[in-house]
């Protein structure tokens, strides 16, 4: 499980430290990675999470509008996007489709055909529901549910500040680009410093080689970005024939 002492140290170990002065704190480089690295990570590989919706209740509806309501992240995460939302199979029955599996092999091709058969009957009736996101954490149902009392939303948002949700076939990515992120604020802040890049000391002037950390945590982080956007696209399956 990844955390926040374990990226600090990745990104403290990468950058020489302590043989080379780093103008952060462990702090400031803890903010910046949670505030900023954690979420653009995050728009390309959100944490999936889902909640129960209540529709009745006063408090989830958007005031003024019969078919808005509000998603409330149980930590107060930001939430990116809505992925789906499940209802209840109330209505399908409605359509015919059968209310238990099939118990014998005999059973299962008239079972698949009424399962088919419903959800085809849905798509054309007043109890198919899309649903639009609207920043911050508004979800809009049409048509209006008001035939429902409850549903089930999946969404994404972005991962917890304790870095624990990050999966564990990513730490390493995460941890590349919150050095990237490090490397580049670094870089920024010792161009300051002079136009020549050096601290000027009693013993003369000291290089700081502001350029050199900027341009490697630039392409580390576009390598990244890359990667990420390669990874984050959907599987597509192609039928020929």
């Amino acid at each position: 499980m990844l955390n926040q002492n374990r990226v600090l140290n990745y990104i403290k170990d990468n950058m020489a430290f302590p043989l080379q002065f780093l103008e952060l704190s462990d702090e400031q480089i803890l903010n910046y990675v949670t505030e900023y690295t954690l979420r653009e990570f995050s728009t390309y590989f959100p944490e999936l999470f889902s909640i129960g919706l209540n529709l009745t209740m006063e408090s989830n509806r958007v005031p003024g509008t019969p078919n808005e309501f509000y998603i409330q992240d149980e930590q107060n995460l930001e939430i990116l996007g809505i992925k789906n939302i499940y209802w209840s199979t109330g209505n399908l029955l409605l359509f015919g489709h059968p209310p238990l599996g099939p118990f014998t092999m005999g059973e299962l091709p008239q079972w698949a055909l009424s399962v088919e058969i419903a959800g085809w009957v849905r798509t054309f009736s007043s109890w198919n529901y899309t649903f639009q996101f609207k920043p911050p954490n508004v979800v809009r149902i049409s048509p209006s549910p008001d035939s429902e009392q409850n549903c089930a939303v999946e969404y994404e948002r972005v991962h917890n500040p304790s870095l624990s949700t990050i999966p564990n076939d990513m730490q390493i990515m995460f941890m590349e680009l919150a050095l990237a992120d490090t490397m580049i604020r670094v870089g920024r802040i010792r161009s300051k410093y002079s136009e020549g890049g050096s601290i000027a000391t009693p013993f003369g002037a000291i290089p700081i080689q502001a350029a050199q950390f900027y341009d490697e945590g630039q392409r580390k982080k576009e390598a990244l970005i890359s990667k990420m956007e390669a990874g984050n696209l959907p599987m597509v399956m192609i039928s020929f024939g």
